[in-house]
């Protein structure tokens, strides 16, 4: 049988209608039909276990069509339910009775001449934390129904999920050691923003272009915020342009072929033919002066967090705007690497100080990856880059809760 794809997301009660007619609305490995959600604890139970089920590969709940009996002969028809209140307790069982919760979204359709009645959609996208649980069980989906995870396999997802970090941080180190020659200090921050299973070729439309110095700085206005601007060196403003080996960059402080010169004014980000996202960018670490504290202390060296959380925020960001205008809607994983860390200080406890404060830092270099669904980077940037950072700014003693509010 001829089905819709996977991910099939109508917008009308006219195209619900026209798949339901054509026998092309099925239940299956990544969509599931329900005529109604009951009342009560059980349902909501039911619901729980079909998101922590579907959020391993992604899928599509629609309520308000009933899935019919193919056995008895009976197709999947129409069958409107009451919208009131029910976007938000599908929500709600998603972030309270689903572990760890899952993040979904949800789009109404109201159908014609029922006001207050309709279909309600409720799209999972694949978890960057599956397996999820229920009471104490992981489900999975199989063909056309869920299914509890035994053991061996949720190590196997766990396993899955720990070699993913590994992996997003070797192409991280491959991609630091790739920048070529470096001059003077040897710090640097390297985010790689990668998107996972998307075809190989998805910004090749944007690289391959005669002009693709506009649609680039178009998709950084588009995530410029006012403390992306506030750091040195600043790449929302950026207005140098080089091609890569795999994909373009936009580029500051590069001028006449050279790119890293060790002065803290050079950074870059790369777009790969790929989808992947590369932000390089010196000065993590500088040299903190402060001339007008009596007695004058030594010069320090120092951590620029408020850099790092920045240049962490827009990458996400971008990443974001990417997968929305090129089409991809799945998982992207990240990896972060600060290098020459090791005796720098806080530079945010030393300024307010004015003078050198807090103990230095005990690693050479730091090392973080994540996970992120698109509607984590679109909904909850902020949320990301804690994850990526706040290791490191409690290693600085240099950790504000407010830091990560969107």
């Amino acid at each position: 049988m001829t089905t819709i794809g996977p991910f099939w997301t109508p917008r009308s009660e006219d195209e619900l209608r026209t798949a339901v007619a054509g026998n092309l609305l099925v239940e299956d490995h990544y969509r599931d039909l329900k005529r109604t959600v009951d009342p009560g604890r059980s349902a909501n139970k039911k619901i729980a276990c079909d998101i922590a089920a579907f959020a391993l590969d992604g899928g599509t709940i629609i309520i308000g069509v009933d899935e019919g009996d193919l056995a008895k002969g009976t197709s999947p028809s129409l069958s409107p339910v009451e919208l009131k209140g029910l976007p938000e307790r599908i929500e709600s069982i998603a972030t309270t009775a689903v572990h760890e919760p899952v993040r979904i979204a949800t789009t109404v359709i109201v159908a014609d001449g029922q006001p207050g009645h309709g279909y309600l959609l409720v799209h999972i996208p694949q978890s960057p934390r599956a397996p999820h649980m229920v009471d104490g069980r992981y489900y999975g989906r199989g063909n056309v129904e869920n299914r509890v995870l035994p053991h061996e396999e949720v190590l196997r997802w766990h396993q899955l999920r720990l070699a993913g970090q590994k992996d997003v941080l070797a192409e991280t180190r491959s991609a630091l050691e790739g920048l070529g020659p470096r001059k003077g200090r040897d710090s640097i921050v390297v985010i790689l923003a990668e998107p996972l299973g998307a075809p190989d070729d998805l910004l090749v439309p944007l690289i391959e272009s005669n002009a693709w110095q506009r649609p680039v700085l178009d998709l950084m206005q588009a995530v410029a915020r006012p403390e992306h601007r506030e750091c040195s060196p600043n790449l929302v403003d950026a207005h140098g342009f080089g091609r890569r080996a795999n994909g373009v960059a936009i580029t500051t402080g590069m001028y006449n072929g050279r790119r890293w010169e060790g002065d803290g004014g050079a950074a870059e980000i790369a777009f790969h033919e790929n989808g992947t996202l590369l932000l390089a960018s010196e000065r993590p670490v500088f040299t903190a002066q402060f001339q007008n504290v009596n007695p004058r202390p030594p010069d320090t060296e120092v951590v620029f967090e408020s850099l790092i959380i920045n240049h962490t925020d827009l990458l996400i960001r971008l990443a974001a705007v990417v997968g929305q205008q090129y089409g991809f809607t799945g998982t992207w994983r990240f990896g972060l690497i600060i290098t020459g860390l090791r005796g720098a200080r806080s530079y945010t406890r030393s300024a307010h100080r004015h003078g050198p404060e807090g103990e230095p830092y005990t690693a050479d270099n730091y090392e973080r990856a994540t996970g992120a669904t698109l509607l984590d980077l679109t909904d909850r940037p902020r949320a990301v880059v804690k994850s990526l950072l706040a290791t490191l700014l409690r290693g600085l003693g240099a950790y504000r809760e407010q830091e990560f509010t969107d």
